[in-house]
This record gives structure tokens, sequence and C-alpha cells, in this order.
């Protein structure tokens, strides 16, 4: 195995773990998403009870303001783990590109080394050739 090849390998093996690491940031960053919604939806129901009920309404304010620091909180959280997915990405798209430069390096690598064969093959039937050409001359 020549070092190209372990390059390669180990170039996959960095993919691998990069696409692992943006999945796991993308599930929290859809789990804060979610956890957003939530929020929204508990929000809009706690409200629709302080409308109905007196007595839920002298609660509404302080529910409200704990719940809107908890939306802001998860909106900061959420800007954080959207900024470190796009990071992510930016990663595995440079070491995505690093491995395909090294895997084009060897696809040319074999593709001389076949032509090289090819070519002593055809030098070697073409001498072939001549000999036999020059022995039925004869």
């Amino acid at each position: 195995m020549n070092t190209l090849d372990t390059l390669i390998k180990l170039h996959k093996a960095e993919v691998d773990e990069q696409r692992q690491m943006l999945a796991k940031l993308q599930n929290f960053l859809d789990g804060l998403d979610h956890q957003l919604a939530e929020l929204q939806i508990e929000q809009a129901r706690e409200q629709l009870t302080a409308k109905r009920d007196a007595a839920a309404a002298l609660t509404y304010g302080a529910y409200i303001k704990e719940a809107l620091a908890k939306q802001e909180a998860l909106a900061q959280r959420r800007i954080s783990a959207a900024a470190a997915v796009e990071l992510a990405r930016d990663r595995l798209a440079n070491l995505f590109e690093a491995q395909k430069r090294y895997e084009i390096v060897a696809a040319n690598r074999e593709a001389e080394a076949l032509k090289a064969e090819q070519r002593a093959e055809r030098i070697e039937l073409d001498e072939i050739g001549n000999v036999r050409f020059a022995r039925d001359k004869e």
C-alpha cells in the first residue's frame, strides 16, 4: 500500500467523523427548533386559558415573562448551534474536497500506469511481429 492510499483512507475516516459530528449538531439544532415550536404552542395555550379564565389571567403576566426569557435563551442557543452547523458543513466540504483530490491523483496515477503497461505490451508485440516478419522474409 502506498502513501497515497494511506492518505485516502485517512481522509475517508476524517470525512466520516465529520459527517457524524454534523449529524449530531444538526440533531441538536432540530431539537432546539422543536423546543421553540413547543414553547410557542404552550404560549398560545396559556394565552387562550388566560382569556377564558380570570384567575389564570392573574398569573399570565409572570408566565409570559418567563416564557419570553426562555424563548430568547433558546433562540440564542439556536443561533450558536446554526453557526456550529455551518462551520461543520464547511469543514466537511473541505475534507471531502481534499479526499477527492487524492482519489483523482490516485486514479490518474493508475491510468498512467495502465497506459505505460499497454505501451510496453504494444512495443513488445511490435518487436515480436518484427522478428516474425524478419524470419518469414528469410
